[in-house]
């Protein structure tokens, strides 16, 4: 208050006045409340009021003006923090930067009516695709990986991939040369972002006659692979995957193509292996999608094949998938959530022995073999990206409506949670029960309340619970945060509970009505094993003693292998729910409770060999006896769990 006695005594007022009104505690707020009749009781010149109450309101406005450019200025610098801890993330430091770069592909086709051309619609195979490839990709690996993008099934549109020649061209559609590799152009071009594309121009008739001619010699007289000939009674395997067959030894898998698939069933146990022909033949499955790339493959394929394989395509378009057809679906690392929904398209998956192949960013593809860790570990990444993509909430999710989806879409999420929970037992937990018993049951038998309050943040739940129990405490930050909840009604008191239930039915039930009505049909088949669906969500949540249960070591142990015993066992018992879920998905391929056993086996490994080793369809740990202390082991598991990038490189 001393300005304005300070501005008093400038004025050569009387010093008991400003003492008055010291002691009145009339200060600069006070001043500006008062009417002029009640200031003339301490300041009876008309001119010293005046002048009070102007020196008051702009000092007042000041104030106010230096309270927003704080606010201004606080915003600016949290601005600025931001922009440079992402510029921090965007070019991190030599040592840590990534050997992978994003870049585009396109596709321009050449044709003697329109001239080189780019194919801008998905429809036609075309459209822009973004991808994460090696710093030190050539000309060679990018157009191969184009192929297999705008070709995914061996043609599209336009015709067969056989049809055509190919060239690439860089964004100034000039050609790249056979040498160049991406990283080298990202330094030239100093570009953030490379675009590339496929340049295509159609064969003469002559040259497609004679490429057919030489695939029929080459199919009458099949070359050797590797060192070893193929008998005349076979011919040669372009690419090869075995899903549900004993154990193959030693025997190696081909390198497959995307553009050259085939399925081989093996039916029985004891089939005899020497005894079957393999058939070199391109099985191009026309797939009816925009960006999913999908391939389906299938067939059974025993004994001697002398028919024609063209009497057979139809056939394998008709009857795909069925119950005694295993399939085999393409999936690309990082593109799970829109692969998987566009494979699921397809209804009849539903009954089909389903395996899943994954293909790298490099495009080759993942060693490991299904037997049903790679689908338990599809089914953890693709619900990871659906809660992240697709759904709001905290502790428990619901769905929210994306332009980009449509009821296929929906319905087809809704294929992959049944799909899921018959053959794995895998549900996302995530999820609210409530939305999925509305969708299984028709009704909720979880507390939609109890829902609600796990959907909300920690601070909305604690501020709501405290409302409930002790009443209104702080009636503008309640109504603020109901009304981000769509909240009509004036809190009172007395009606928490009526409000919180409208408003818990509301996000629960209204807002994804229509997602909950496309799931209903594919959970209609597995309702009766979620009836207690409760138990299912507790029995799925991972906890220390659960996983504890899991492990299996050798019935006898050494020094050393005692001492990682004890390191493991002290992980787990400390590890947190993200730890522990990372940790199963590590072992199992599953980031849920499965019940899955894990064997633990030991190694010898040291230095920089030294590293846990997972297979994930035997549920199977390795651990090196070479830790010189718990913190040595529990940082060493800490790192490979915290990367969250598992490539399944052992068959």
């Amino acid at each position: 208050m001393d300005d304005i006695f300070d501005f008093l005594r400038q004025r050569n007022v009387p010093e008991d006045i400003i003492e008055a009104l010291d002691h009145e505690k009339i200060d600069r707020t006070a001043v500006l409340e008062m009417t002029d009749a009640q200031l003339s009781a301490y300041l009876p010149s008309y001119g010293d009021r005046l002048a009070l109450m102007g020196f008051c309101r702009r000092n007042a406005n000041s104030t106010r003006k230096e309270t927003l450019f704080q606010r201004l200025r606080d915003k600016l610098r949290r601005k600025n923090d931001q922009e440079e801890k992402g510029e921090s993330e965007r070019n991190p430091p030599k040592k840590t930067r990534k050997t992978m770069r994003k870049v585009e592909l396109g596709w321009m086709n050449y044709d003697e009516r329109d001239g080189t051309q780019q194919i801008r619609r998905t429809k036609r195979g075309g459209g822009t695709r973004d991808i994460d490839v090696c710093k030190d990709v050539v000309k060679e690996d990018l157009i191969r990986i184009a192929r297999g993008l705008f070709f995914p099934c061996g043609r599209n549109a336009e015709g067969g991939i056989e049809e055509f020649e190919f060239d690439l061209m860089d964004f100034k559609q000039a050609v790249v040369s056979d040498d160049t590799t991406v990283g080298e152009l990202y330094d030239d071009t100093g570009l953030t972002l490379l675009r590339f594309y496929l340049s295509s121009q159609r064969k003469t008739d002559s040259e497609t006659h004679q490429s057919e001619e030489q695939e029929r010699i080459e199919h009458q007289s099949p070359p050797s692979v590797g060192s070893a000939s193929i008998p005349e009674t076979t011919q040669e395997v372009k690419s090869l995957v075995v899903g549900d067959t004993p154990s193959l030894g030693s025997a190696s898998i081909p390198e497959m193509t995307q553009e050259e698939v085939i399925h081989l069933d093996l039916v029985g146990e004891d089939t005899d292996f020497e005894s079957i022909s393999y058939i070199d033949s391109d099985l191009h499955v026309e797939c009816d999608t925009d960006d999913s790339n999908i391939v389906y493959v299938s067939g059974t394929i025993s004994g001697d094949v002398e028919q024609d394989l063209d009497d057979t395509l139809p056939m394998l378009q008709q009857d795909m998938p069925t119950e005694n057809n295993p399939m085999i679906l393409i999936i690309h690392r990082g593109q799970v959530l829109r692969q998987l929904i566009g494979h699921f398209y397809n209804d009849q998956l539903m009954n089909a022995d389903v395996q899943i192949q994954f293909v790298l960013p490099d495009g080759t593809y993942e060693k490991g073999l299904d037997s049903g860790g790679v689908v338990r570990d599809c089914l953890s990444e693709f619900w990871g990206d659906f809660l992240e993509q697709c759904t709001t909430g905290n502790d428990l999710k619901v769905p929210f409506l994306r332009q980009d989806f449509g009821q296929m879409e929906w319905e087809s999420v809704g294929r992959i949670l049944a799909f899921g929970w018959e053959r794995e037992r895998y549900l996302p937990v995530k999820i609210a029960p409530a939305i999925i018993e509305q969708a299984a049951f028709r009704f909720t038998r979880s507390g939609v309340l109890e829902n609600f309050l796990k959907y909300l943040p920690p601070s909305d739940r604690s501020l709501i619970d405290s409302w409930r129990s002790n009443g209104i405490e702080d009636e503008n930050e309640l109504i603020e945060v109901l009304s981000t909840y769509d909240c009509r009604k004036l809190p009172t008191a007395e009606n928490a509970n009526a409000i919180l239930q409208e408003l818990a039915h509301k996000t629960l039930i209204q807002e994804p009505a229509y997602v909950i009505e496309q799931w209903e049909k594919p959970l209609r088949r597995v309702k009766d094993s979620l009836k207690d669906l409760p138990a299912v969500y507790e029995a799925l949540q991972p906890t220390a003693k659960k996983v504890l249960k899991l492990l299996h070591f050798p019935d006898t142990l050494d020094f050393s292998q005692k001492k990682i015993h004890n390191h493991l066992t002290c992980y787990v018992k400390n590890a947190d729910t993200l730890h522990l879920c990372n940790f199963l998905r590590f072992c199992t391929g599953s980031d849920l409770f499965l019940g899955k056993t894990i064997t633990v086996n030991f190694n010898q490994l040291q230095g920089l060999q030294r590293c846990p080793i997972a297979h994930t369809c035997g549920c199977v740990l390795q651990l090196s006896v070479h830790y010189d202390s718990y913190p040595d082991f529990s940082s060493e598991m800490n790192k490979v769990l915290k990367s969250n990038v598992w490539v399944m490189d052992i068959v």
